[in-house]
């Protein structure tokens, strides 16, 4: 279990404590979970994970829980036959010999700085319009992103897809998820007492609320008040994900307000060099010359 999650088990537990002769399921606080954790929109509960999907007829599924896309990658030694084992750069017909490297919880910034990544993929760019530029314009610099290289575009409406510019092969996806406890399938929380208490108060403010429709008398302003209690809880659980926990995070916000001049190549670099120090004289006073 990761770092600063706990299992719904804790909030489960604790409406039992404080709710005697409790008249809803297990499903049915696993659902209210679920949805006082989307209006929280906390952000520790995301993952960064790596899948290698196949690209057939211009299309490929969407992983299960995907919530953004960080960046789409294809694979330049794809064969039609099988493919290419990253562990011993050998053609599997029937997948990698070496399972543990396929669909991976792996950060992003260590997937883009890998030897494999850097020798074998290229990204995909998010397309503009419904036209690919690759197609219907002409290249004038070799530069990645820039160029008209490989595209990529999300379409559906109740099953979403990716749709690219090329017909077959296979892509590296870079995407982040909700965390899931692997035990039960259940969705973790953040281990925060702010967070407990308000999705403890989302689910009285349900029950309330299911007693009052179902014609039971005396709840409407029970559900009244534990909504406004909700309310409450789930202000104070998004600001603090907003406060800074170290001194690298009040470092880091100082730091990001100093950036007079936009710094274009960062989008084009891939990323590389978010950790190289800059050369910035023309906003530091201290060392310029009296």
């Amino acid at each position: 279990m990761k770092q600063g999650l706990v299992a719904v088990d804790r909030i489960i537990a604790k409406i039992n404590r404080e709710i005697k002769g409790l008249e809803a399921t297990e499903i049915d606080l696993i659902e209210w979970i679920g949805e006082a954790l989307e209006f929280l929109k906390a952000p520790n509960l995301s993952e960064q994970c790596v899948d290698f999907i196949k690209v057939e007829n211009f299309e490929c599924d969407l992983p299960i829980g995907l919530q953004s896309i960080l960046q789409v990658a294809k694979n330049n030694v794809y064969a039609e036959a099988g493919f290419i084992c990253p562990c011993n750069n050998t053609l599997q017909e029937s997948g990698c010999d070496c399972q543990d490297y396929w669909n991976m919880k792996l950060e992003y910034a260590n997937w883009v700085s890998s030897s494999f990544f850097t020798d074998y993929f290229t990204p995909v760019r998010l397309a503009q319009n419904s036209f690919f530029n690759s197609i219907v314009c002409k290249e004038k610099r070799d530069i990645p992103y820039q160029s008209c290289r490989d595209e990529y575009t999300i379409v559906g409406t109740t099953e979403r897809r990716l749709r690219f510019s090329f017909q077959e092969g296979e892509i590296a996806l870079s995407y982040t998820r909700n965390s899931i406890d692997e035990e039960t399938g259940y969705p973790l929380i953040p281990e925060n007492i702010s967070y407990i208490t308000a999705i403890t108060y989302y689910i009285k403010w349900k029950l309330a609320e299911n007693l009052q429709w179902n014609g039971r008398e005396g709840f409407n302003s029970l559900a009244q008040d534990n909504e406004r209690k909700w309310l409450k809880y789930c202000k104070q659980a998004k600001n603090y994900q907003k406060m800074p926990t170290s001194i690298d995070d009040y470092q880091d916000l100082l730091e990001q307000s100093h950036y007079l001049i936009p710094r274009e190549n960062r989008y084009y670099g891939f990323f590389g060099k978010l950790n190289t120090q800059e050369t910035r004289v023309f906003n530091k006073p201290e060392n310029r010359r009296m």
